[in-house]
């Protein structure tokens, strides 16, 4: 039995409104879900309590189907049912901190369903599983290859609950068919990696370098490290600049909606009981006050950044108090070339312009990076 307080129930009541909750259709639709199929779920879902097993229930199926088109020679439509069962998953466990054990068990599904998908591209459009050492465990990633050699490298760099196969999938197949190579992670309190590491802030930049670390090694996959830049959305907002400043070998960054600053144990208070339970999940703490030295920074406590920074914000972010403090201090922060994209009436992530947003960031970095 889940047990909840007061203030949760009251909190999570209100989640499954679709006034509310449709602030998250934006990127749940580019992880690869149906928009009809979004709709249906949602509606025979009662209360936040079965968010998580409605959304097993509907992958399940959805891969069950993905088997049956495999067995009926259908590759392609195989291929789009398992990315699309792997979505399923993916948005069951989003944010589900309440439950652990149901939240693993979904990005477990997720996983699998995502190297059935793979297993059936060809070989230059794989996606290539990377395993990168970092303090005694291995930071799992996949790589997204560029048609071209010697073209620019971009990782993605993970929020609060995101997982590589999902957001980082798609966001990889935008960055591969504009030329680049792009990698995305489970960093330490995220996805596959939380089991093994979790979330701690003043160490996170150094798993970041750790993945520089490791491609500098590598020659097999002619690409361009003297021209490397780190994107990042919601918590990776605030990670990809900060782990930026802290590695000179990145070229440039781009963040989207980052909380850049939390105000120690008052701060965590005053977030909403969903990411205070976020917080205590990413950690592996028990209570906030217990979380409070893993989950509190000030990006004013890094080092400048010295790099071109292009930065978005949204005035109606509902996870975080007074949004436009946060992008005041990242744009006080940054002492070299930067760009604030404010965006007065967005939602968290600037979900509601993501078209406007995905190509606007491509072109920046072509530009930043000389690329035609």
């Amino acid at each position: 039995m889940i047990k909840l307080s007061l203030k949760e129930k009251f909190a999570f009541k209100f989640v499954l409104c679709e006034k509310i909750y449709q602030r998250w259709y934006g990127r749940f639709l580019s992880f690869g879900v149906d928009y009809w199929r979004l709709k249906r779920v949602v509606a025979r879902i009662p209360n936040w309590l079965q968010w998580c097993s409605e959304w097993t229930k509907e992958g399940d199926e959805v891969f069950k189907k993905a088997e049956e088109a495999i067995k009926e020679g259908y590759k392609t439509k195989a291929k789009a049912l398992f990315h699309e069962a792997t979505a399923c998953y993916h948005i069951g466990q989003h944010i589900f901190f309440i439950d652990s054990d149901q939240k693993e068990e979904s990005q477990i599904k997720a996983r699998t369903s995502y190297k059935r998908a793979i297993s059936l591209y060809e070989e230059k459009e794989k996606p290539i599983r990377i395993d990168i050492p970092f303090n005694g465990v291995k930071i799992p990633g996949y790589l997204r290859l560029s048609n071209d050699s010697n073209k620019p490298l971009v990782i993605f760099v993970n929020g609060m609950d995101n997982i590589k196969e999902a957001e980082g999938h798609s966001q990889g197949t935008i960055y591969k068919q504009q030329g680049f190579n792009f990698f995305t992670f489970d960093g330490p309190g995220q996805g596959e990696l939380w089991k093994d590491m979790k979330f701690n802030a003043k160490d996170y930049h150094k798993a970041v370098s750790a993945i520089i670390d490791w491609f500098k090694t590598q020659q097999q996959y002619e690409i361009d490290l003297g021209r490397i830049a780190l994107t990042g959305f919601s918590l990776g907002g605030y990670l990809a600049p900060m782990s930026a400043a802290y590695d000179k070998r990145v070229k440039c960054t781009v963040g989207n909606s980052g909380l850049v600053f939390i105000g120690g144990l008052a701060g965590l208070k005053r977030l909403n009981p969903i990411w205070q339970r976020g917080v205590t999940y990413m950690t592996g703490c028990g209570t906030l006050e217990d979380a409070v030295n893993k989950f509190d920074w000030d990006i004013e406590d890094s080092p400048n950044l010295q790099v071109p920074l292009l930065f978005y914000h949204a005035g109606k972010d509902e996870v975080m108090p007074s949004p436009k403090i946060h992008a005041e201090k990242m744009m006080n922060w940054a002492r070299g070339e930067k760009t604030l994209k404010y965006y007065e009436d967005g939602e968290h992530c600037t979900q509601n312009y993501l078209d406007e947003v995905f190509p606007e960031i491509i072109d920046w970095l072509k530009e930043k990076f000389e690329m035609p």
